[in-house]
């Protein structure tokens, strides 16, 4: 299967995954497309490449990321999620795209010239499965608080057992301690010894 086909099936797929978000949007037909989100040398944060001809359709473009998953030679096997919860995006519809955005021109394979866009991806907008809309910068944050979060919480131990740890909890006391126990049992011993040749020499003198 070659990599568009890959492409082109994975998208559908995509697509299911937010269609109860597009129904809370109201949206029947959304413009939906799969992009990677890259890094471009000279450029601040993640970039989105969009044709020419998706912009020029003057419509708001929902999008999710994804990764290539490669073999051995760097051939595309398959597509995946980029993020783990599925996260939406939305490409607001700028009439001046071909002013604001860096163009590249490229070689289709049929040897005719087509042109593309680079946007930031810090000018989308992020989709919550309620259908709200949050800035990119927020959404970037939350995810970040998120994280935090994740790393605060109690680790698991290196093994799981249901059973307390006998040995630590059980384990015979140091000699000082045993030591110091033994101390206190005789002394309180000796005191209680001490009571009661009081009361038996008390009781005897009554006697007599």
């Amino acid at each position: 299967m070659s990599t568009n086909s890959i492409r082109k099936e994975k998208e559908k797929n995509f697509y299911v995954q937010h269609m109860e978000t597009f129904k809370k949007l109201g949206l029947a037909d959304p413009m939906f497309t799969i992009k990677t989100a890259f890094f471009q040398k000279g450029k601040y944060g993640r970039n989105v490449l969009f044709f020419e001809w998706e912009l020029k359709k003057g419509e708001d473009i929902y999008i999710e990321f994804y990764d290539n998953v490669t073999d051995g030679n760097g051939k595309v096997i398959d597509i995946v999620p980029m993020n783990e919860n599925r996260q939406l995006f939305k490409y607001k519809y700028n009439p001046y795209f071909f002013e604001e955005y860096e163009q590249k021109e490229s070689m289709g394979s049929d040897g005719k010239p087509y042109f593309s866009y680079t946007v930031p991806a810090n000018e989308l907008l992020a989709i919550t499965p309620s259908g709200d809309e949050i800035s990119y910068a927020l959404y970037e944050k939350r995810k970040e608080e998120e994280g935090k979060e994740d790393d605060s919480l109690p680790k698991l131990q290196s093994s799981l057992s249901i059973f307390p740890d006998f040995e630590e909890e059980f384990a015979p006391k140091k000699e000082s301690e045993n030591t110091s126990d033994l101390k206190s049992v005789l002394l309180k011993l000796s005191h209680e010894i001490s009571n009661l040749s009081s009361v038996l020499e008390s009781t005897i003198n009554k006697i007599k």
